[in-house]
């Protein structure tokens, strides 16, 4: 399709259905600042994430941080993967011209369904690749979905897009295990170092601003059965100090959800009324500065039937924050970690108390965690380490050979 450089720059349109989201736009800004990348993307006007709604100008078309973003209504806003667009998709086909369809998108959602049909009438030299997130349907079975229509879907998808990108490596074995054959990018979630210290700071400063006393345990996120803090309050009703002379943590649960009021009530059944503050949500912004005050971060994750921990965002912010992270064994959440924290088992309270006291308390350690969390975020999961994946990517299924390159996608033109 390319000759090479010379053919000029290549031209990305994405759609996602979260970049109305203005911290979820990073990344594009990461891959527009790329040379050679002329970057168009795709949101809907109005999106439901996190329960708050998101709207975009109507019919948006504005340039900002070095790519355009286009708009269109979509119906069933908040639903991922049922949600597709009334009008909008065409029109950025058109207008972009893509070399490369980048959907970030499950690829058995209506939105991809929607955009490889037009992308294979408007634009049928573009190469498509998908985007996934999902961790239990290896034998395409879906929860809360008809799987017999998303199967269909997905397998459609496969058969059209020439490469994978996947939240984590749990995702690409999933997607193996479903049969696609050619080439997956792992593509985790990502941050700016810039929004976070790169020194620790005023732990105790920070503390204080939200009443705390050091040292403080933390957790930050929805409150839902699936994270698991219930566990977390059970691990932190048993001592943990090394000694009657060690100072008594503060735990800080940072959040709301609908599990709100039954954790409010096992805190006071454990005794730990003193010990636990309930904090509501805080914007994205603040995020940095509420990691800032704990000591450690756990993400205590479960598994359930219908849920599986598919990345844990809050782990490479507290990495980022500086914080010692401890995270359950639910899902991708080892892979996140790996050597720059501490996993116990899921649902065991006397495994996370101990790792709890030795993050707390065993000499030398914490230090260590926080140097190589900070390292971690550094070379894996900053937007311009994911930007140079992905223009790799790219370029990988744009060379001139698609058979060596490609894998499936070889009798594409």
């Amino acid at each position: 399709m390319r000759s090479g450089e010379e053919a000029g720059p290549i031209r990305v349109l994405a759609v996602d259905h979260t970049a109305g989201v203005v911290p979820f736009r990073r990344k594009f800004a990461a891959l527009a600042a790329r040379p050679g990348i002329d970057l168009t993307v795709l949101a809907p006007e109005r999106w439901i994430e996190n329960y708050a709604e998101i709207r975009l100008e109507a019919r948006t078309l504005i340039r900002t941080d070095g790519y355009f973003l286009r708009s269109g209504p979509v119906v069933w806003p908040g639903y991922e993967n049922r949600g597709f667009f009334v009008s909008g998709m065409s029109n950025a086909i058109r207008a972009s011209d893509p070399h490369i369809l980048h959907l970030w998108e499950e690829p058995f959602s209506l939105i991809a369904l929607q955009a490889l049909w037009l992308q294979g009438r408007l634009a049928p030299r573009a190469k498509a690749i998908f985007f996934s997130s999902d961790n239990l349907s290896r034998d395409f079975r879906y929860v809360y979905r008809p799987s017999w229509f998303y199967a269909r879907v997905e397998r459609y998808a496969h058969g059209r897009c020439v490469a994978g990108t996947a939240v984590s490596r749990e995702v690409e074995d999933v997607l193996r295990a479903k049969g696609y054959r050619g080439p997956i990018e792992v593509v985790p979630h990502g941050l700016d170092l810039a929004d976070y210290s790169e020194r620790r700071g005023d732990t105790r400063a920070a503390a204080a601003r939200y009443g705390l006393v050091p040292p403080v345990v933390g957790y930050l996120g929805r409150l839902t059965e699936q994270k698991g803090v219930d566990t977390l309050l059970r691990a932190f009703a048993i001592p943990s100090g090394p000694s009657s002379l060690a100072p008594t943590p503060t735990l800080a649960v940072v959040g709301d959800g609908p599990a709100k009021a039954s954790l409010l009530t096992l805190a006071a059944s454990l005794g730990l009324a003193e010990r636990v503050r309930f904090l509501p949500s805080v914007p994205h912004a603040d995020v940095p500065t509420v990691l800032r005050a704990m000591d450690v971060l756990v993400l205590p994750s479960r598994t359930t039937p219908r849920l599986r921990e598919q990345f844990g965002r809050v782990l490479i912010e507290g990495m980022a924050a500086g914080c010692v992270v401890i995270g359950s064994s639910s899902g991708a959440i080892g892979d996140v970690i790996g050597d720059a924290g501490l996993v116990f088992p899921e649902e065991n309270p006397e495994a996370l108390a101990a790792s709890l006291k030795r993050a707390l308390w065993e000499p030398g350690l914490a230090e260590s965690l926080r140097e190589k969390g900070r390292e971690r975020v550094r070379s894996r999961f900053t937007w311009d380490a994911i930007a140079e994946r992905l223009v790799g990517l790219y370029r990988s299924v744009l060379a001139p050979d698609p058979g060596a390159s490609a894998g499936s996608a070889s009798a594409r033109g």
